[in-house]
This record gives C-alpha cells, structure tokens and sequence, in this order.
C-alpha cells in the first residue's frame, strides 16, 4: 500500500486542470516505466537525459491508470481517451504538491535525516532498530534529493508509524525547501564535514550554514544533535538559544548528560563491539558492521528511536540487527577467500581518512597485505588538486602496501605520495581500465585485504565485477 488519491485530491493538491477522467482515483504513484504501474499515477517528469512525456504510452501498457503531464500534445489527447489525464503547470512541482498534500494526511512520526557523512547509514539502522517495534517505511538508497523525498513521502502508507526521510543538499536552500514538503516531526544532522565543499566556495562552514536548516526551518519539531562533532554542536548551542531545549536530544561519547552514549572497544572486519549507555540502560552489543565511525551512526539511530520511546533493553537488543549496507563498507570475499571492504557508494576527504584511520586497526594474518583501490572524491571544486595530493601523502605513509588510484586528479596524487618518501607499489590511472584491474588481480592473494573507496560517479563496482563478475550491482 501507499498513497491513494482522487481525481479532485490531485486537483486541488496541484492546481492543475483535467484533460479527460477515465478512472477516479488510485493507489500509488510511478515515474519509471520500467517499474510496474498497476492502478497508479504516472507522473512525467523531465531528468538530465530524459522527458518522461516520451515514454507516456508505456506507462499506460505498465497498468498507469492516470497521467499526470505538463503539455498537451497530439499524443496526449489520443492517449486521454482511455487513460485520465491531468495537466500541471510543471511536473516536478506537481510532484512536490502530491507529497505535501499526502504528508499532511499520514499518521505516522516523520523523521528528516541530513549530513556530510552518515544519513544514509543511520537512516538504515534506524530502520533495523525500530522496525523491531514499529512499522518503518524509508527511502531506498540515496532517494534525498528533490524527486528523491516526494516519492518516499509518496510511498508512506496510512499503515505506517514511522517514516524515515533521507534529505541530502548541495546548495543553500534546499533542506529548508524540503522541510516545506515533508513537514517532518524530528530532525537530524549527523556530521558537517567536506562533502560537496566544492559547491560552498571551499568552505566548510558554508556547508554547516546550509545544514543547519534543518533545524531552523523546523522549529516545532523534536530535535536530535550530535554532540561530538564541532559544527553539529555549535548547531546545538545556537537553535537552543533561538528554540530552548525542552524537545532536544543528544548523543555523544564522551559527554555527561547524553541520552545516548556509545563507544567501540574493539573492532575487526566482521564487526564492532559497544558499549555505554542508551536511555539511562547501561549495556554492550556487538553489530556486524564495520569501523569505528559508526558508533556514532549507531549513537544517532538509538536516539531516533529514544524519541519514539522505545524500551532501552529493546533498543540494545536491536542492534545486533544492524548491517551494511551496498557500497558502504560492505565485507565480501573472492572465490581464493580475498577479502574486500567495497566502500564505494561515496567519498570525500573525511571518510576517507576514517576509513584509511580504521584499517590501521586491523591485524593482519601472516602474509597478508592491505591494498587499496581508491577514486577521485567529485565535487571537491577549486581544492581538489590540493586534497587529492594530501590524499596520496595520507595513504604513502600508512601500512598500505599497494595502491590503485584511478581518476583525473591522479597526477596530484602521485606527486603527494611521492612526497610521502614511501616506496610501496603504486598504479595510477585517468579512468578505470580493465586491464590494471585484472593486473591487480593476479599480484592478489588469499591473505589480503582490499578497500575500495571512491565517490558513487567513479562506478568502481567495475573493479568487483571484473574480479566476481556474480557482484551484485546496485
């Protein structure tokens, strides 16, 4: 189940106008015609590459039952003799009017989760931890953006207790635009680091500035801070002078008073072992996911679902359920027993060195070597030349013994690990080829652990596939 609409709740949701009425109303709604339609709204949207408008008479093949467009062609006034049709003055903020409407209709408490690093994987721990008592519906995969949130919120059935939002931003603006759809009930920063600085003229607090709207542009809303990172605490003192602090709760691990408070004691590749307290519990836990950064996406999903009060006990028994996720520290094994850390759903120069920090932790069987494949961190801007060198520098002077660098800024990362004096094996290239993947390959063995980090448009799940050509894609 998920939305449902009538004709006159789409018109008076959107403003537009009907072209025909065939059917009165409908259960769900579809932008892909890859996807099946069945009884739905399809609503044609316009992306990069392609105008949905091109792909109308599929939609209807796919079961559509109605169409929502922004135009009126020939095609569409065939088409409107057997489907209904209803015209908007754009389709995307169709969309957007579609959520808002549908939001304020949902019983269920709506989460909002941003940050540079962490949304996505918190957003999935919750999803883990409070689905042991609530039924949870979130987005799937990175769905953060202004598309990515009204079809999530689209998706929210009148069944559903809790829904979880995923609200990524790359300029100022856009998670106060977002709120404005999603109206959420509780919001969270996870961390403000170096994602997207490139679209921030460099700047970190710039990036902070755009972030903190998710507080600001919901001041009724109960409120969850990180308390160890300096931007999200900042963030904590500033909204607590402007909101007070009587719907606020925080998690650190190292300050007193926190509602959560969790810290590793000992970490491998198969997982992390916690403990500290959740709620006023003391307890430990041992969660199959990797690195010590995620103790406080750990820390963050516990609160969400303290806020939804939730028994502590019944907090600290669900997070064994937790795991990783595609592409964010996701543990697999080649045929030969190779292990290999596929980080490669995104990157920016903070989780790389956390990542690059974790390994250093690992203990190595007799024999084995830790190799990384790493590429470019995008949307860095002017600074990208600079952090790629200090990248290469940061990795010549760890224990890493071969590395694959692949992206345009690779002459900046060898000349930073050359600066690093170290002597260990380097291969660098513009692109990904095939033929170093495979090359890497052969100079492997079964004692060796592989990272491979890089952001989401390097596609360095071709190295997997090259290496396990039954690598599930995402």
């Amino acid at each position: 189940m998920a939305c449902e609409f009538t004709v006159t709740q789409i018109l008076e949701a959107t403003g537009g106008k009907t072209l025909s009425v065939i059917d009165k109303s409908f259960i769900g709604v579809g932008t892909d015609t890859r996807q099946p339609l069945d009884n739905k709204i399809f609503i044609a949207l316009r992306g990069d590459q392609y105008d949905a408008h091109s792909f109308l008479a599929q939609a209807l093949s796919k079961g559509a039952k109605c169409l929502i467009v922004d135009q009126e062609t020939d095609e569409i006034e065939k088409l409107a003799t057997s489907v209904t049709v209803i015209r908007v003055n754009d389709t995307l903020r169709g969309l957007q009017d579609l959520a808002r409407y549908w939001r304020k209709k949902i019983p269920a408490v709506v989460f909002a989760i941003t940050g540079s690093n962490g949304k996505t994987t918190t957003k999935e721990y919750a999803a883990a931890i409070m689905g042991e008592q609530f039924k949870v519906h979130y987005s799937q995969g990175s769905y953060n953006n202004h598309w990515g949130v009204p079809l999530t919120i689209l998706g929210i059935s009148k069944f559903h207790e809790v829904a979880l939002l995923e609200m990524g931003m790359n300029h100022p603006g856009e998670l106060e635009r977002l709120s404005k759809i999603a109206m959420p009930d509780v919001v969270l920063c996870t961390t403000v680091g170096r994602a997207h600085v490139g679209n921030f003229g460099g700047s970190v607090q710039a990036i902070a500035d755009a972030k903190e709207e998710i507080y600001l542009a919901n001041p009724k809303a109960k409120k969850i801070f990180n308390y160890d990172n300096e931007f999200t605490l900042k963030m904590f003192e500033r909204v607590s002078k402007l909101q007070g602090t009587d719907n606020t709760t925080v998690y650190s691990s190292f300050s007193a008073g926190s509602e959560v408070s969790l810290r590793a004691t000992h970490m491998t590749l198969e997982g992390l072992q916690v403990v500290g307290q959740i709620g006023g519990v003391k307890g430990e836990a041992k969660v199959p996911v990797f690195g010590r950064h995620n103790t406080v996406n750990l820390m963050a999903a516990a609160s969400m679902a303290v806020v939804m009060k939730m028994e502590p006990e019944r907090i600290w028994a669900a997070l064994s359920k937790c795991h990783a996720q595609w592409g964010r520290g996701q543990l697999t094994k080649l045929e030969d027993g190779t292990k290999i850390l596929f980080d490669a759903y995104n990157s920016n120069p903070d989780s790389v060195a956390m990542l690059i920090k974790n390994m250093f932790e690992i203990n190595m069987p007799e024999g084995g070597r830790k190799v990384a494949v790493l590429g470019e961190m995008l949307e860095l801007g002017e600074g990208s030349a600079q952090l790629h060198q200090e990248l290469g520098e940061l990795i010549g002077n760890t224990d890493f013994e071969l590395i694959w660098f692949i992206g345009p800024s690779s002459a900046a990362f060898e000349t930073g690990f050359k600066n690093s004096g170290s002597a260990k094996t380097l291969i660098i290239s513009n692109s990904y080829e095939e033929s170093l993947a495979l090359k890497l390959r052969s100079m492997l063995n079964p004692s060796d652990v592989v990272v491979i980090k890089g952001s989401r448009g390097m596609k360095l799940e071709k190295v997997m596939t090259c290496w396990n050509p039954k690598f599930a894609t995402y």
